[in-house]
């Protein structure tokens, strides 16, 4: 009896050809090119991803400083917002003392993104406040206040993160603006603004 049948339909392997995948080398060498790939993609979308969140968290903090300064004028109260390096807060004067607010969605207390801070120019940073019935230290908090009568007090507030830097300015009747400080125009807007 032969060993190979015409009609079983068993396969018998030809000499010298095996079936072979990819070996671990080159698997090894594709990993590593995905993830260089991978790193760069990262990097490019970071950068611009912060600029982003600058500018999100700049127009947020000037449309809420707007309505926060238009409620006091219609409602003729005081106000103020205090800026931390890493968190800002809205305030009421209730009596003689300054009170967060609190249960206010809107103007409730807010904290930036951990890659972003705050920085004022040109202003003292209050070493005491008294809020809530007791003076406490602020952490270099700074006060700025809405008052009813539609003043306010000017300011320029940085919003910086690494290679990112959105000022926001903000003028005695409450007039503000905001620029990343990368925009062709920068220089010029800032000039202007400081007159």
């Amino acid at each position: 009896m032969s060993s190979t049948r015409s009609g079983s339909g068993l396969r018998q392997r030809r000499p010298g050809r095996t079936a072979h995948g990819f070996t671990l080398i080159e698997l090894l060498v594709v990993l590593v090119i995905i993830g260089i790939i991978l790193g760069f993609a990262s990097l490019s979308v970071d950068s611009g991803g912060l600029d982003r969140r600058a500018e999100e968290e700049s127009r947020r903090l000037t449309a809420l400083i707007q309505l926060f300064r238009q409620e006091g004028i219609l409602k003729n109260r005081q106000l103020a917002l205090r800026v931390f390096p890493d968190r800002y807060e809205f305030l009421r004067l209730e009596g003689d003392q300054w009170q967060v607010i609190e249960g206010d969605e809107t103007f409730r207390t807010r904290k930036l993104p951990a890659e972003l801070h705050f920085e004022l120019d040109e202003m003292e940073i209050s070493q005491k406040q008294k809020v809530g019935g007791s003076e406490e230290q602020e952490e270099d908090g700074v006060m700025l206040f809405f008052l009813s009568s539609g003043e306010s007090t000017p300011f320029e507030m940085h919003i910086k993160g690494d290679d990112t830097d959105y000022i926001l300015i903000g003028d005695a009747l409450g007039e503000l603006d905001a620029r990343n400080s990368k925009d062709k125009d920068f220089a010029e807007w800032l000039a202007d603004s400081e007159r």
